[in-house]
Parts: structure tokens; sequence; C-alpha cells
């Protein structure tokens, strides 16, 4: 879905082509060369940093598969890469993503799409000049269960890094956007 989204995305860009895709699952893989229009369909990640004249990845895997994607990377071709979030789903691998992002040699943006949306940046722009600058904020999502995946694997806590890592991130994210400022205090409740 989120490969889908950002191939999209990309050929809507002047300068952009997606001219290679990995996906483990054939089909999946051959749908997103089509949509890319007609990428080479790669057998491996390996396979896919062969490609000579690429430029740039982005990572849409499964977010427990993002830090050994990273880390592969950059051990046979370092490249900017655009990483959906999170980049690590184990809080141990703090200290490891830190060190990673540290010496990469390339750059590394972690996707916040929701920054992005038309509504939510008229939103922001709106409260800001309607109130003059937003001192609190308080988000509420109301959200339908996690869409099927395949496999599942966004329903587990230890492949998602949880709730709060796999969808509340982005009003984390948004909430520091707004304000133009960090959290002294996080509080969560669900149901």
């Amino acid at each position: 879905m989120m490969a889908r989204e950002h191939i999209q995305n990309i050929n809507l860009l002047p300068h952009g082509r997606v001219i290679a895709v990995f996906d483990p699952v054939e089909e999946l893989a051959q749908s997103a060369a089509t949509l890319a229009g007609e990428a080479y369909v790669a057998s491996s990640l390996a396979d896919l940093l062969a490609v000579e004249n690429l430029d740039a990845l982005v990572i849409v895997s499964p977010n427990y598969l993002h830090l050994a994607q990273l880390q592969e990377i950059a051990a046979i071709r370092p490249l900017p890469v655009l990483c959906e979030k999170p980049l690590y789903t184990d809080p141990a691998d703090a200290p490891v993503v830190a060190a990673f992002a540290a010496a990469y040699p390339a750059p590394l943006w972690v996707a916040m799409e929701y920054r992005y949306m038309p509504p939510v940046a008229a939103f922001i722009e709106q409260a800001v000049q309607a109130t003059g600058g937003i001192k609190m904020l308080t988000v509420r999502e109301h959200r339908f269960p996690f869409l099927p995946k395949i496999g599942d694997w966004n329903r587990f806590n230890a492949k998602t890094g949880g709730t709060l890592v796999e969808k509340c991130c982005h009003f984390f994210d948004l909430m520091r956007l707004i304000l133009k400022d960090e959290p002294v205090r996080v509080m969560a409740s669900a149901g």
C-alpha cells in the first residue's frame, strides 16, 4: 500500500522516476513495477542496489525490517534513503540507530506524511493566523482497527513497535511541528 502511494507521488515529480523495485511477494513487485512505468523488478535488496543509475531509495517494508535493510544498504551501497517510520521497533535498538545515523554518509529521512496532507497543512496555516500562535494542543484520534496486511505483521507490537509508534507518532510529530517545541510530558490512553 505505501509503496504504491510513494510511486504515485514520485510519478508526479517532474524529475522523479522509479526505475527499480524490490518486493519479496512477486505479485506486489510486478504491480509496483507496472505502476512505476515498467520498472526493473529486483530479486533481492542486493540486486536492487546493483542497479547502476539508482540515486535514492524509498523503504516501505514492514516496520521490523527497516533497521536490517538500512544496515544492508550501508554495507553495500549507501544512498540517500527515505524510510517509512519507524526506523526501529525494539527500544534496545535506539543506540544502534543513533550510531548508524551519525555514521551514514548520505541523507536519511523518515517519512512523516501527515504533515504534508492538504487538510493538515491548511489547519496549521489557519490556526496560526487566527490565533497568533498555538500554545497548547491536544489530538484525539478515533480510528478503525489496522488494515489487514500480509502476515498481519501490523497487528503485533513486536513487529510494529506498538500503536504509539505505528500510528500515534504522526500526531506526536504534528504537535512538535505546530507548537515548534519539544514535549515535556506525554500521556496516552487507549481502549
